[in-house]
């Protein structure tokens, strides 16, 4: 998980006529539940629009780098991704249309994800008050096999539901549910021993004074460590990594 700086302005999309219809037909309908039972008229609004839209995956593409905001997996593009609400529909249909509520996730991870948001809910990677990428512990062993999360502060509630909920996308809780999420732990080692083995070259290259390939393994360094490459977080917190010169992490305009 990396921290996003979500776009200010919503897309126009989810301004339509239709969403706001329904905002000003559920405020009524929240009045309506405030009465008596004998008295309430007004059914519970729907609204069929679609807030799958070309405006919102061009935002989702931009801000979150075509990349699952759970796990980092990337994708081509957003479109192939479902749109997840951080605040489930049930618990806050007035965010339903919300930019500010809705985020890009692998449909697996979408699916692993609880229902309903625990006590004390989630860390949020576009609240700049919710900072994902320091709150959380990320660890993952040589080979790829364990990936696990942990809250830096035991008392943080935020991060330790964040880091339960990582732990379960990326292991699965049920044997079947680790059988499929198998192929999401073998594409981050394998991103892993790509970044490995970049490092290995750009250390010979120091050592035999080679500036050229010095330079260039930096650079591909740079590009995979960065917030726009695959699994950012759990690349950059390796013991490998960890050992670079901090410059490396610093994001390139």
């Amino acid at each position: 998980m990396i921290n996003v700086e979500r776009s200010k302005n919503a897309p126009e999309s989810l301004n339509d006529s239709p969403i706001r219809q329904y905002l000003d037909d559920l405020s009524l309908y929240k009045l309506d539940q405030q009465l008596p039972v004998d008295q309430q008229t007004l059914p519970k609004p729907e609204c069929s629009k679609s807030y799958r839209s070309a405006d919102l995956f061009d935002a989702f593409d931009s801000c979150f780098f075509s990349k699952c905001y759970m796990t980092e997996k990337p994708f081509i593009n957003s479109w192939s991704m479902d749109v997840e609400h951080f605040l489930p529909r049930n618990e806050r249909p007035d965010l339903k249309y919300a930019w500010e509520n809705l985020y890009p996730a692998d449909h697996d991870a979408n699916l692993l994800k609880p229902d309903n948001t625990p006590v004390g809910g989630y860390l949020d990677p576009c609240d700049p008050a919710d900072d994902v990428e320091t709150e959380i512990i990320y660890v993952m062993d040589y080979d790829g096999q364990v990936i696990d999360f942990e809250a830096r502060d035991p008392l943080n509630t935020k991060a330790k539901n964040t880091a339960l909920l990582l732990r379960k996308i990326h292991n699965g809780s049920t044997e079947n549910h680790r059988r499929k999420t198998i192929e999401l732990r073998s594409a981050i080692h394998k991103k892993y021993v790509k970044v490995l083995e970049a490092i290995t070259k750009w250390q010979k290259a120091l050592l035999d004074g080679d500036r050229d390939k010095e330079v260039k393994f930096e650079k591909i360094l740079r590009g995979l460590l960065s917030k726009k490459s695959a699994y950012t977080m759990m690349m950059r917190s390796s013991d490998a990594v960890q050992e670079l010169p901090k410059s490396f992490l610093i994001e390139e305009v």
